[in-house]
């Protein structure tokens, strides 16, 4: 009788040090930095079947499969993650301030002013 083969589990972005996720289907490792379950409250203390059926709903539990898919409106970033489309806007308005601020000190810096 031969030995049925072992599966081997690669992880899904190999080329991503971080992704630790060795399993099929929608990563659920909360603790992992790039999980859209993390900011879930107390996502911990729920019931496995209450957590499961989470995961289940969602299209992607993983910030980097939505990223491989490319570009996405507010209104599907909202649904991604579950929140109004009107805080995904100030969200994004508030990260662009940061990032504008950061290249002014970047020039500023290398122009030697």
């Amino acid at each position: 009788m031969s030995m049925p083969a072992l599966r081997t589990y690669l992880p899904r972005f190999p080329n991503v040090p971080e992704c630790t996720w060795e399993d099929t289907g929608k990563c659920q490792d909360c603790a992992c930095r790039y999980s859209l379950l993390a900011d879930r409250t107390r996502i911990r203390e729920w019931a496995m079947e209450d957590f499961l059926e989470l995961v289940e709903a969602m299209p992607s539990t993983c910030a980097l499969d939505l990223a491989s898919q490319g570009p996405m409106l507010l209104d599907e970033v909202a649904t991604f993650l579950g929140m109004p489309r009107n805080l995904v806007e100030q969200i994004e308005v508030l990260s662009l301030r940061k990032l504008a601020k950061i290249r002014n000190l970047r020039k500023s810096h290398w122009d030697g002013h």
